[in-house]
């Protein structure tokens, strides 16, 4: 469990509009309101904190520690759906918090459901951990960075001579292959952010079903905590896809949109 008034700064930040209107009484209260969460968590009351905790999310202000503080409750109750739900919210808010990522490792051994799919390509991998490491926000300034870089180098190739040019060549062809990777994996991670949907199946148990609706056949079951891509929707249900390529119909109720 995360303590402590430190989360506000982050509010603050991301979300001056929020405070333009209600000052220090609207951070107070939102303060208040964690606080009591955690007391009621440290008192072992579980489900109080978790509603304390979602009276703040309700209130329209984010934070890593508030997700994460939530799943910790949503744990204790057994609730291993809702429990990964936020704390994947927690990750994508602070990409690099090492409880969040450790708690993930340990739900995700908990999920019933195994589904075998190929390891993906190195290069892949690589993309990957850089999206474990580095919010949005922290890559975009990243890649500024890089894409400055090579153009300062290649600049400084161009304007001095012999050894020293050929040093400033080089760095400007490493700066320039580092900013390709990491644009790559910012545009992969802006597009599943807007355009590719992900959600965790919060229903303990759910028949996946060939359409939306009930009257449909089951083509397989999964369990809570599984990821899957919602590929659309249509009359109260999601369609998903598994990494395994397997695909079907759940009702809405039964997932919770990452």
């Amino acid at each position: 469990m995360k303590t402590g008034r430190v989360f506000l700064v982050g509010w603050l930040l991301i979300f001056p509009c929020l405070w333009s209107g209600y000052g220090s009484s609207a951070e107070d209260a939102l303060a208040r309101l964690y606080a009591q969460g955690n007391s009621a968590y440290q008192k072992s009351d579980y489900a109080a904190a978790e509603q304390y905790y979602l009276q703040i999310l309700n209130a329209g202000a984010e934070n890593g520690a508030v997700y994460y503080n939530l799943g910790n409750a949503c744990f204790k109750q057994k609730k291993l759906g809702n429990a990964i739900y936020y704390w994947e919210k927690a990750q994508q808010l602070n990409p690099a918090d090492r409880d969040v990522r450790e708690n993930l490792q340990l739900a995700n051994l908990m999920i019933v459901d195994r589904i075998e799919t190929p390891p993906d390509p190195l290069p892949f991998r690589f993309l990957a951990s850089i999206q474990d490491i580095l919010s949005i926000r922290q890559q975009s300034w990243l890649v500024l960075a890089l894409f400055m870089g090579a153009n300062l180098f290649f600049t400084l190739y161009l304007t001095l001579k012999s050894r020293n040019a050929e040093r400033a060549v080089i760095a400007s062809l490493v700066f320039g292959i580092l900013f390709i990777l990491f644009a790559g994996s910012l545009a992969w991670k802006v597009y599943q952010r807007d355009y590719s949907r992900r959600a965790i199946v919060i229903e303990q148990k759910a028949d996946v079903r060939s359409g939306p609706g009930q009257e449909n056949i089951s083509v397989f079951t999964i369990h809570e905590g599984i990821k899957v891509r919602v590929l659309g929707a249509a009359g109260g249900w999601y369609q998903v896809s598994l990494p395994n390529g397997w695909n079907g119909w759940l009702p809405q109720n039964y997932l919770r949109i990452l």
